[in-house]
């Protein structure tokens, strides 16, 4: 399995950990030097750690790799933004700055105009439906898709619904396995990249026989038939311009899904 994001699991553990372990003092001295890794010795590594070269072996293998040149060609991989943005920003000059960004901004209004124009009230309210019956309720994605599976699990708290997400591939491997027919996943997955990452999942994904929406730019995408629904949020994401349509169409999600809530509540207040 690939395993590009191992900067993002560094950081996780770096920034997230509340015991001061021997994993939180690797991860952030790994951090500090990320850039310098793949030229070093696991002897070296050992030392800027200041531990055993057994310690940083189970370190890896806790991350999901086999061993430490696994471990290290993730990290040479991981180096970089520039699958981030198009040639037109990596080689853009100052006189290019306003065209570049006037166009940014209007691909972001074009998926959002083209998010609301597929939209379906029907799709909505089944999907709202699921999650007030679902025994539990997944987010998964990858990168930024994670930190808005984070956003959604403390809205959805806030309207006593629990819901599960995580960066970490044993942990998201952890929470599907943990789910019924009964259940509900969303997939974050803007060009499919979290199918083509994680097949083992999506497999078990599918054993489980729960429901699956998916939130996408690209719902043509053949790895995708497997899912219940499909909520679009446009169709660029040249430079990123996804990211800002994928948090809309979750807002309008949580809404829809607060409409229900608030008609609950007022329903069941004594009178």
């Amino acid at each position: 399995m690939k395993k590009p994001f191992v900067l993002n699991r560094l950081l996780h553990i770096s920034n997230e950990s509340h015991q001061k372990d021997t994993n939180y003092s690797i991860a952030k001295t790994l951090c500090d030097h990320f850039y310098d890794l793949p030229s070093m010795t696991i002897q070296e590594t050992a030392d800027l750690c200041y531990v055993s070269c057994a310690s940083i072996s189970r370190f890896v293998r806790y991350l999901g790799y086999s061993g430490f040149s696994e471990f290290k060609e993730s990290c040479a991989k991981s180096i970089g933004i520039e699958a981030d943005y198009s040639n037109e920003v990596k080689k853009a000059q100052k006189e290019d700055l306003l065209p570049i960004y006037t166009r940014f901004t209007e691909q972001i209004l074009s998926n959002i105009q083209i998010a609301f124009s597929e939209l379906d009230i029907e799709q909505m309210d089944r999907i709202c439906g699921w999650m007030q019956k679902a025994d539990k309720i997944a987010v998964l994605g990858l990168e930024f898709s994670s930190l808005v599976g984070e956003h959604i699990q403390s809205r959805l708290m806030r309207m006593h619904k629990n819901v599960q997400t995580s960066l970490d591939f044993q942990e998201q491997k952890e929470i599907v396995q943990n789910l019924t027919n009964n259940s509900l996943i969303f997939i974050l997955s803007m060009e499919a990249g979290y199918l083509y990452h994680n097949p083992e999942i999506i497999d078990w994904i599918q054993a489980k026989g729960c429901k699956v929406v998916i939130i996408t730019i690209n719902p043509y995408n053949k790895q995708m038939q497997f899912a219940d629904e499909i909520l679009v949020c446009g169709k660029q994401n040249y430079n990123t311009e996804g990211r800002i349509s994928l948090l809309y169409m979750v807002e309008l999600l949580l809404m829809h899904y607060s409409i229900s809530y608030f008609q609950n509540l007022k329903m069941n207040r004594p009178s």
